[in-house]
């Protein structure tokens, strides 16, 4: 006895009898359309009637590949395929390894289970932040592994994710920015004799552009005069030879009319013209390095007297928070900021509850009209 079982677009054949040690085998159809996959599927069972098939004797795609092989295929895929960065597959290849580890050494990949990803996730000495993203690079893995026709059931599909406390991303007040800057100012008049306004105030622009833009530190510090058009209004996050983006992708992001006029003033303040140069530089006229720029960003968040868990990525989230408490939609913020998903995004709606009650509430209104009034 066969049927035919689709999962996520794929469909293949399932084979039973009772009589046999294992009771079930399958085989991929390697197709996504149905009526292709029924007449596969009648071949097979044909050639099976009249003893030119064995299902159970015939070997099928994979079905002796290990978890250990499994992993190395996924990682090549998502790096030749996927064009991942080297960082990305080194974090997946970190999760995906020490899930190995952790159960019978050369297991067949068909017979992982929600168990042993269960027993993985629940281990004692990680946070719920770690055991969160364990199970998304899990899902992901075994999703593929799905889709390849690697395995025959997802094991993930019975894992309940673990889930991390969504705590209200911290954003500094525009309060706390003026502070902030006001704060660096000085320090730049209280030393001057010792030095020069250069070696003190380029910060204020880093600081300034990261919040009108959302940019995350390592993008700001590589942004070069030949991603930026000044004209349009836009400037291209995007890879260069010492710099990957954090998705591996280019993206093209809005800028305002500060960030456009901060630009434009150091256009017109810079000394080369070529489009590899720097956008923002330090006091000698070279790049800026993350790390550096992490350092005297935390040196002023202190002498401003800011809160400790304050940070340089805290720009990002402050950008975040402003649009959402300005009644930007989710969407949009989602699209700005380049979040994975919505729910990174959703963690600043609690800022905004009454902008969205108004947008739903505008919207329904325009789009009704008087239709469902009772004087209608």
């Amino acid at each position: 006895m066969a049927h035919l079982r689709e999962k996520k677009g794929n469909y293949y054949a399932v084979f039973y009898d009772p009589s046999r040690q294992i009771e079930r085998k399958w085989r991929t159809l390697r197709c996504s359309d149905k009526q292709v996959a029924r007449q596969r599927l009648t071949e097979l069972e044909r050639k099976e009637a009249i003893g030119e098939f064995d299902p159970w004797k015939e070997g099928t795609p994979h079905e002796g590949l290990t978890l250990n092989d499994a992993v190395e295929k996924f990682l090549r895929y998502r790096r030749d395929e996927k064009k991942l960065r080297e960082k990305t597959i080194e974090n997946y290849r970190y999760t995906l390894e020490s899930f190995t580890d952790s159960v019978t050494a050369g297991l067949n990949i068909r017979y992982v289970g929600g168990s042993h990803v269960r027993k993985f996730l629940g281990q004692d000495g990680i946070n719920q932040m770690t055991r969160d993203t364990y199970f998304r690079q899990l899902k992901t893995f075994f999703s593929w592994c799905d889709s390849e026709s690697i395995v025959e059931d997802d094991p993930m599909e019975s894992v309940h994710r673990p889930g991390v406390p969504q705590q209200p991303a911290e954003y500094l007040t525009p309060e706390q920015l003026g502070h902030l800057i006001d704060t660096i100012r000085s320090d730049a008049e209280k030393n001057s004799p010792q030095v020069g306004d250069g070696e003190v105030l380029w910060i204020i622009d880093v600081i300034k552009f990261a919040v009108y833009t959302g940019l995350r530190r390592g993008e700001v510090c590589d942004l070069r005069w030949g991603a930026v058009d000044l004209e349009n209004g836009f400037l291209m996050v995007e890879g260069t030879d010492d710099f990957d983006t954090k998705s591996g992708n280019n993206a093209r992001i809005p800028l305002v009319d500060e960030a456009r006029e901060l630009l434009r003033n150091k256009a017109n303040q810079r000394i080369g013209s070529e489009p590899d140069d720097y956008v923002f530089t330090g006091a000698n006229g070279g790049g800026i390095y993350p790390d550096y720029l992490s350092h005297r960003f935390l040196h002023y968040r202190r002498l401003a007297d800011l809160p400790e868990d304050v940070s340089f990525h805290t720009l990002r989230h402050t950008c975040a928070s402003l649009l959402v408490m300005g009644g930007v939609p989710l969407h949009t913020v989602k699209e700005m900021l380049r979040h994975s998903t919505i729910e990174v995004t959703k963690r600043y709606a609690h800022l905004a509850p009454d902008a969205f009650k108004n947008q739903i509430q505008d919207g329904l209104t325009s789009s009704l009209g008087g239709a469902m009034s009772e004087d209608v």
